[in-house]
C-alpha cells in the first residue's frame, strides 16, 4: 500500500514512557499522523530496546516492502546507553538504512539525538564518555541528512531536553506529555519543509 508513513526504530518511536496530567501515552509518531488532514496512514514498526543493527535487520525490509512515500529512522540511542557504541558500526547501518530507503523513493524523516547527560544523573567520566558518544552519532545523522538530503529534526538543541516536565521519571524516555510536544514540533517542521520545499 503506498502513500503511507512508516516509522522504524527503538522505544523512542515505540512511545514507552509515563503517563501523566491524564494525557494518554501516545508516541510522537501518533500525534505526528493524526495532526495531517485527512490523518496519515502509518505503521510504526519500532520495537523497545533495539540497537542500530538490530533495527535495520528486524525493521528495514519489512518498511521497503511497504513501499511508503514518507519513512522515520531515529536510532542509536540504545547502542551508546547500553554501552555498545561502534561508531563504523553505527554508520554503516544508518547509511545502508538511508540509502535503501532513499532508492525506494521514500521522504525520510532522521532525528538526532538528545543529550541525555543534561538529565541522567552519572559519574563525570561516564557523563563526558556519553557525551562524546552522543556527539560522535550527531556528526554521523548530520553527515547522512546533508549528503541524501533528509528532513533532520535537531532533538540535541531543542529546548526540550532540558525540561524534565517532558520526561518520564527514567529521565530517558519522554512522558505522554513530551511525545506530543515532540509529534508536534516535528508535524510544524515537516510541514514547513513541505510548504516551502
Amino acid at each position: 500500500m503506498g502513500n503511507q508513513f512508516v516509522a522504524i526504530g527503538d522505544s523512542f518511536t515505540v512511545g514507552i514512557g509515563d503517563e501523566v496530567e491524564g494525557k494518554a501515552l501516545k508516541s510522537w509518531v501518533d500525534h505526528f499522523a493524526q495532526l495531517h488532514t485527512p490523518v496519515l496512514a502509518y505503521t510504526n514498526l519500532a520495537k523497545r530496546g533495539l540497537i542500530t543493527k538490530e533495527i535495520r535487520e528486524q525493521q528495514l525490509n519489512e518498511a521497503v516492502d511497504m513501499k511508503p512515500t514518507l519513512v522515520s529512522i531515529i536510532a542509536g540511542a540504545n547502542d551508546i546507553l547500553k554501552g555498545r557504541w561502534n561508531r563504523e558500526v553505527f554508520e554503516d547501518e544508518m547509511k545502508l538504512m538511508v540509502e535503501t530507503l532513499s532508492k525506494s523513493g521514500a521522504f525520510i524523516i532522521i532525528g538526532n539525538l538528545p543529550d541525555f547527560t543534561v538529565r541522567i544523573p552519572m559519574p563525570p567520566e561516564q557523563k563526558q564518555l556519553i557525551k562524546g558518544q552522543l556527539i560522535e552519532a550527531n556528526d554521523i545523522i548530520q553527515t547522512l541528512s546533508n549528503e541524501y538530503n533528509l528532513f533532520h529534526i535537531n532533538l540535541w538543541s531543542h529546548s526540550i531536553a532540558e525540561d524534565n516536565t517532558f520526561w518520564s521519571e527514567d529521565l530517558v524516555h519522554p512522558n505522554s506529555l513530551g511525545y506530543q510536544q515532540i509529534g508536534e514540533l516535528f508535524f510544524e517542521l515537516y510541514s514547513n519543509r513541505k510548504t516551502n520545499g
